[in-house]
């Protein structure tokens, strides 16, 4: 039987992730549908719906609920670990179709967990940066903007609370490795602003963003969106990161390459 298998390993936490694993098998979005090897431990890293041109509902329903149902089944009683990667934003007032569809992915471990007492770890991340951060996302915008030029919309006020991709991936692996389940936040506890993010990038560059404020960009963003909940922090893990030091590390990869 193969140790450990991932899924999603080549999107930005899966790359993460799998860098500090020893060895695992990858399995591909596609190949979810019709798996069934049996493995002692799992990270589902795979989603879809969190990216602006991911529009398909059924594409939705099928990456976030009916393929962990696959992998649970596949795993039937002899896993050890199964760490399903959920998101923050099924904790928001305003749901999406997206996030109602990571709500029933953990709806479904929670009750293999409860019913047959199953091993599975539902991880909810904050908002997650650091090297390889999609480019579309507010960070990588704001360092393109100051480096280059590009112009961007921009709204002030919306907080996150952002958590490196390394310090994440250090939460799934002692998760996994001590074999836990039930429900972890993974964030740093600590909110901040668009605009303060917009600051730091600006002060880390020495240069200034070149942006035009609109009102909304996302009808879900709010003032409030920071994990309260300290669970995480009993398993003896705590970010390493600052927010500055991501930046940081962020703007010298795009020197790098860009």
């Amino acid at each position: 039987m193969s140790e450990t298998f991932v899924s999603g390993a080549n999107g930005f936490i899966g790359k993460h992730l799998t860098s500090k694993l020893p060895e695992f098998v990858s399995v591909p979005h596609e190949d979810l549908a019709s798996f069934n090897s049996p493995y002692r431990r799992f990270f589902f890293c795979s989603a879809y719906g969190n990216m602006a041109d991911h529009s398909d509902p059924k594409e939705m329903v099928r990456a976030n609920v009916t393929d962990i149902i696959r992998v649970i089944n596949a795993g039937a009683s002899c896993f050890d670990s199964l760490v399903y990667i959920s998101s923050s934003s099924v904790g928001l007032e305003r749901q999406t179709f997206y996030s109602r569809t990571k709500k029933a992915g953990e709806q479904l471990c929670l009750a293999y967990k409860e019913v047959q007492n199953y091993p599975i770890a539902i991880i909810r991340p904050f908002s997650v940066t650091g090297v390889g951060e999609q480019r579309s996302h507010l960070i990588p915008t704001l360092i393109r903007s100051c480096l280059t030029g590009e112009p961007m919309n921009f709204v002030p006020g919306p907080t996150h609370d952002f958590v490196d991709v390394d310090d994440l991936v250090n939460a799934l692996i002692l998760v996994s490795a001590k074999k836990l389940s039930g429900t972890f936040e993974v964030g740093s506890g600590v909110s901040y602003t668009n605009q303060q993010v917009r600051e730091i990038v600006e002060r880390v560059t020495g240069n200034k963003a070149q942006v035009t404020i609109v009102p909304s960009m996302r009808s879900y963003d709010n003032e409030n969106w920071v994990s309260t909940n300290p669970r995480i922090r009993s398993t003896g893990w705590l970010p390493k990161k600052t927010l500055e030091q991501s930046i940081s590390e962020m703007v010298e990869e795009f020197k790098k390459h860009d």
